[in-house]
């Protein structure tokens, strides 16, 4: 196993994932192909790769490309409005008419791969090849033509939506899905999100090299369950392209729901704990019930052995895909509060506390008070500060969210993050006041006093030439920019005085 600490500089390095608690180091199911032969030696542990060109701390991970104006922006429907499933078509590696004998013996899981089996595409990405001094800790650079990876995808819509992991997509320079009957199409991307490891790709039909971009119609698709109802022990279904071998199934059962599984400085929740065998290639296929029915997208494996793999819950990612299809980017939640470590002089926190409780906020409303202390969101503890921000930034917008206070527990209902309310606030916050700088830059004007940025040493006449990874020209993108940092976040901005520039932390 290859390890490091330096994460982005290449996606073959693996990362060792695990908390204080000694919680389970995670195997990304994404294989490289080399022109001749599978790397199929070296176990990338890691569930979240950082992108390439990485984003700043207090930057959105959703990315999302503008769709054409002449389509309109389909949804996941949730299971209740779905039509019910039609007539089995023959899959490719089933015969079209089975003998007695094997009517004797086709079982629900048999009956669910027939169904869906066309719906599961392979995902190849060709990335941009990039320079680096360093080397690539004892593996060759790949050729001119750049890193070639594959992974999974399901379809979920007829006109060529395609679900996948965000990992499976991150840097591709071309993209381009295998289909059930043999075809090889481009497909672009269409959002992607970092946070949750989501993606959308919308498949596009073209001649070989990928051109022509035009919009496929009734292709097979998925039906979209519900993993709210899931039972410990209830079967499930893995389709994928593990190694490169295209429609590889597999079946076990519900392990555990709602795991929460802690990466280095980050925490993933509400996973679904599945036993069926799934590895390096199944990154963004299907878990199936036994109807059939998508309730969710394989994500990773534990590197510890095999049998213990995670997967996306399908509630949780029917609302970031549907956030993506239609804003553009996954609404969090907004709860409006600030918080401070507690000191506990003879005892161990039990909390962080409340600082400033936003005007008008879902915390405002559910009654929660400056000098509240806040135990635990929902079933989590929020023992530290980082803990309670950590937990705060894995919400979604509309999420009920149980706030456990030492006097007693609320629930708050979070509303969505909007660019520019959120920029108000962080203007007000932060306590700058911008004007144009001929196009180059934000140019300070004024400084209030006692603000985040007085505090930090802000001066009338700094120039503002970035904030995080965008760079600002004008008031108008430094305050856009300031929309798009989230509560809680660091933030760096790139500052010029005099005749030297200086990378400054900014508090949010």
């Amino acid at each position: 196993m290859i390890s490091t600490g330096i994460s982005g500089m290449h996606r073959g390095v693996s990362l060792r994932l695990d908390s204080g608690g000694g919680s389970p180091k995670l195997t990304d199911m994404r294989t490289r192909l080399r022109p001749a032969f599978f790397a199929v030696s070296v176990l990338l542990t890691t569930l979240l790769w950082a992108p390439t060109s990485g984003c700043s701390r207090g930057q959105p991970s959703s990315v999302a490309t503008s769709t054409p104006k002449s389509r309109v922006a389909p949804t996941l429907p949730p299971p209740t409005m779905q039509p019910a499933p039609s007539a089995p078509p023959a899959a490719a590696s089933l015969p079209v008419a089975l003998t007695p004998n094997q009517q004797s013996r086709r079982t629900p899981v048999v009956d669910a791969v027939q169904r869906t089996g066309p719906s599961v595409v392979s995902i190849f990405t060709e990335q941009k090849p990039q320079y680096n001094p360093f080397g690539f800790f004892g593996l060759q650079e790949d050729d001119e033509s750049g890193r070639t990876s594959l992974g999974s995808g399901v379809i979920v819509d007829p006109r060529g939506l395609v679900v996948t992991n965000e990992h499976v997509v991150a840097g591709a320079a071309r993209i381009r899905v295998l289909l059930a009957d043999g075809r090889e199409l481009p497909a672009t991307l269409v959002g992607a999100d970092q946070s949750f490891d989501l993606a959308v790709l919308q498949i596009e039909s073209g001649d070989k090299d990928g051109k022509g971009g035009k919009e496929l119609k009734d292709l097979p698709s998925l039906r979209i369950g519900t993993a709210n109802d899931l039972m410990i022990g209830e079967t499930v279904i893995a389709i994928g392209n593990p190694f490169g071998l295209s429609h590889t199934v597999t079946s076990g059962v519900i392990s555990a729901v709602h795991r929460v599984v802690r990466a280095k400085n980050r925490t993933y929740e509400d996973f679904i704990q599945i036993d069926a065998q799934i590895n390096p290639g199944n990154s963004g296929g299907p878990l199936l019930n036994v109807n059939g029915e998508l309730i969710g997208i394989n994500t990773a494996v534990h590197s510890g052995g095999p049998g213990i793999g995670f997967a996306i819950p399908i509630d949780r990612a029917r609302t970031i895909v549907n956030d993506l299809l239609q804003f553009g980017r996954v609404r969090y939640g907004f709860v409006g509060l600030r918080v401070a470590n507690l000191q506990e002089r003879r005892r161990a926190a039990t909390g962080v506390v409340v600082t400033e409780v936003d005007a008008g906020s879902p915390a405002e409303k559910a009654g929660i008070l400056p000098g509240d202390v806040v135990t635990h969101l929902g079933d989590e503890a929020t023992v530290t500060v980082e803990r309670f921000w950590d937990r705060v930034h894995r919400i979604l917008a509309g999420e009920d969210v149980r706030v456990r206070l030492t006097r007693g527990e609320v629930t708050l209902r979070t509303t969505p993050i909007d660019p520019k309310e959120m920029s108000q606030r962080a203007r007000k916050r932060l306590g700058l006041e911008v004007i144009d700088a001929q196009g180059r830059a934000a140019l300070v004007q004024r400084v209030n006093q006692g603000s985040s940025a007085d505090r930090i040493g802000f001066q009338p006449g700094d120039a503002i030439l970035q904030i995080g990874a965008r760079q600002v020209r004008s008031a108008s993108e430094f305050y856009a920019a300031l929309g798009e940092i989230r509560p809680g976040t660091d933030t760096v901005m790139l500052v010029f005085r005099g005749q030297a520039s200086y990378y400054v932390t900014v508090p949010f």
